[in-house]
């Protein structure tokens, strides 16, 4: 899987992302790359969804997409 926190800014990422951030069910995120960073809990990235909404997501629990 590509790195996400690598692409450029303003880029479409699609990927798969556990519900609240814990459970085992997943939903597609949808959007534009707004921003990487590092936090005390590791890499992340921020991301400007279809639907509107600003939402950071952590890079360790991104989940390769299922083919």
């Amino acid at each position: 899987m590509v790195n996400l926190s690598n692409k450029r800014n303003g880029r479409k990422v699609s990927f798969l992302y556990p519900v609240n951030g814990n459970k085992n069910v997943l939903r597609t995120v949808n959007g534009k790359k707004v921003r990487s960073f590092t936090g005390p809990s590791g890499k992340g990235i921020t991301v400007a969804e279809d639907n509107g909404l600003h939402k950071s997501f952590s890079l360790s629990k991104i989940v390769a997409g299922l083919s």
